[in-house]
């Protein structure tokens, strides 16, 4: 969880640099984004080196082999061989899904811009317009790009850091793809700590039960997208597409196992220092 709280640190205050500096400055500019990624960089590093893991010293270690004939079974060690088998395909699943999602999220094919989901047709143009727009230099807190009157009302932090990592001329694309990627690399573990390999398997299998028609059609097909059925995939109509959850799903659970160890498990101390849990 070190490294999980070092990047969620690093996420959160460059982007809230970000913001402070952008309200002081009149607006975003590659000075002002240079400094708040320095200074998540910064808070990232002590977070890490503040972070306590208490997993690796309460985490039940296997037992050695019976020797033969002391009566004793080896059924645990089977259990514990085949959840690993489990854990790792669900892991696979996982990064089979953040990889076609995410690197398609936005491609160039000829002189078209395509997407790789129906669902995030109108929420990916919403967000590049909102990228596009703190990168430009508009003042903070900006006014509505889409309306004519009013400031902008949608949690926008993800994009604010995708803006500040397109002044430090990163190609807005590959900012999309890398922010996906790591988000959803962190979400997976942070799933993992906090409710093993069925919470992997939970969230990307929770779509109901008409993905079973893969059986019967042989093709890899969006069955929940059909419109006469309301129970649709929590990753696809979500994570993917509302980019608020890239950093809320794995900062709650981050702040879940920090008070299930803190108050449930008697750790010796709070595994997250306090301003990091704050």
């Amino acid at each position: 969880m070190k490294g999980l709280a070092a990047g969620l640190t690093f996420f959160n205050i460059a982007t809230v640099c970000g913001l402070l500096l952008g309200i002081f400055g009149g607006g975003l500019g590659r000075t002002t984004a240079t400094l708040s990624l320095l200074a998540g960089i910064v808070a990232g590093i002590a977070a890490f080196l503040q972070t306590y893991d208490p997993g690796s010293k309460t985490r039940p270690v296997a037992a050695a082999a019976p020797e033969a004939g002391d009566g004793t079974s080896a059924a645990p060690q089977k259990r514990t061989r085949y959840s690993q088998v489990f854990l790792w395909l669900a892991v696979a699943f996982f990064a089979l899904f953040a990889v076609r999602s995410f690197c398609w999220l936005l491609y160039i094919e000829g002189d078209e811009f395509k997407i790789q989901s129906p669902n995030n047709l109108g929420d990916l143009a919403l967000h590049i317009t909102y990228i596009r727009d703190f990168a430009n230099g508009t003042p903070l807190w900006p006014a509505n790009p889409i309306y004519p009157i009013g400031h902008l009302r949608y949690p926008a932090g993800t994009d604010l850091f995708n803006a500040l990592l397109s002044l430090v001329h990163l190609d807005l694309i590959l900012g999309l793809v890398w922010v996906g990627l790591a988000a959803s690399t962190a979400t997976c573990y942070a799933l993992f700590r906090w409710g093993g390999t069925f919470a992997i398997a939970g969230f990307l299998c929770n779509g109901g039960i008409a993905g079973f028609e893969f059986l019967s059609t042989g093709r890899f097909l969006d069955y929940q997208g059909d419109k006469t059925i309301a129970w649709k995939s929590l990753p696809l109509s979500m994570f993917v597409t509302q980019r608020g959850l890239l950093y809320a799903i794995p900062a709650g659970l981050l702040l879940l196992w920090q008070w299930r160890e803190r108050y449930f498990r008697n750790a010796r101390r709070a595994p997250l220092p306090f301003w990091v849990e704050v």
